[in-house]
């Protein structure tokens, strides 16, 4: 059944978005992350201990110091930011905005998945949460001391994702690989997401535009690792998540190429290629798809820059902010990691969304 949003639920869009206006006006520009590219990781942290984030991290210097202070109070920060945006929206944007930040719930969930099947400590589990989603950082910790990966599964049921992570621990407990269930949270996430029906606003039609070049995007990344690993192209097409712009006959012929080369060209003829050409060429000089991840991030923040300008008064602007946040903590962490194993500025620039 769909979510439906009515008339009555149209939300405080003035209002919402004015907040969200001033908010992004203190997002740090590009050239503050080229600033921090010149810094050693002591004065990163000084920086960021005298910036907006110092709330954060004298609430949480007295239990982590060092990267791992960084990183808790980067996530707390960018958790509470999410929340309190959420608060002030109401009505349609509410709704959607909580839709959208349920994408949080998936990040924390396969953080549980992946830290129980590597032996991952609980604080290092607990580090890499980012309560912005339904489930609360209570419920969380709950299951961060569950015993096992099935526990974990029982321990969600109620929640719209028991079933899709239900329904893979078979091949779980076969394979002891997290592919299947970390794929089916995504398609459980996507389709809830693109199962609300809005009102069909011309915003409302790029909200979701925006949502179905994500999926591309996620089935992008899943393509370019499993085609290298020569997967056969029906066990790929099993991870292709449903509802993006591009068609299930599209994504079936891609999945068919008989080579990682005829794959790369059959996307030349997507629209996500012009932003993928560079980092092709980078893949075939390194052998590394991290290029091509980070384009793909790029095309994605990009549309959402693009999108959150066109109706001042939607939940564009909202949507936008949301994304550009995040952003800004993965490209303060990307330095700070990069710093931290002594990366050179170059590589470390290469992966920033700048």
């Amino acid at each position: 059944m769909k979510s439906m949003i009515g008339r009555r639920a149209m939300g405080n869009y003035a209002y919402a978005s004015a907040r969200v206006k001033t908010r992004k006006s203190f997002l740090y520009p590009k050239e503050t992350y080229l600033k921090l590219l010149q810094m050693d990781l002591p004065e990163i942290s000084r920086f960021i201990e005298e910036s907006r984030y110092k709330k954060e991290i004298d609430e949480l210097a007295n239990k982590y110091s060092g990267i791992d202070l960084l990183e808790y109070a980067l996530n707390l920060n960018m958790a509470r930011e999410m929340n309190e945006v959420l608060d002030f929206c109401q009505g349609e944007m509410k709704i959607l905005l909580g839709a959208y930040l349920m994408k949080w719930d998936v990040w924390n969930i396969k953080s549980i998945l992946r830290g129980k099947n590597y032996g991952a400590s609980e604080d290092e589990i607990k580090e890499t949460f980012v309560p912005a989603g339904e489930l609360r950082m209570s419920t969380l910790v709950d299951l961060i001391h569950k015993g096992s990966i099935p526990d974990v599964i029982e321990g969600l049921n109620g929640t719209r994702f028991y079933k899709p992570l239900s329904s893979s621990l078979e091949e779980f407990n076969r394979t002891h690989t997290l592919s299947r269930l970390e794929n089916n949270l995504d398609k459980a996430y996507y389709a809830y997401l693109l199962s609300i029906k809005l009102a069909g606003t011309s915003a409302d039609e790029l909200m979701m535009t925006f949502v179905r070049r994500e999926v591309d995007i996620t089935n992008l990344r899943t393509l370019f690792r499993l085609k290298r690993q020569g997967l056969e192209h029906e066990k790929i097409m099993d991870y292709i998540v449903p509802g993006g712009k591009l068609k299930a006959d599209e994504m079936r012929k891609l999945a068919q190429a008989p080579s990682f080369d005829e794959f790369v060209n059959l996307v030349k003829d997507t629209p996500y290629w012009p932003d993928l050409a560079e980092a092709v060429e980078n893949y075939r000089a390194t052998g590394s798809l991290n290029a091509i991840e980070v384009a793909l991030t790029r095309a994605d923040i990009s549309y959402a820059d693009k999108i959150s300008h066109a109706y001042p008064l939607s939940i564009l602007p909202i949507l936008g902010y949301t994304v550009r946040k995040q952003v800004e903590v993965n490209n303060i962490r990307t330095i700070a990691r990069g710093k931290e194993v002594n990366l050179s500025n170059e590589v470390i620039r290469n992966q920033l969304v700048i």
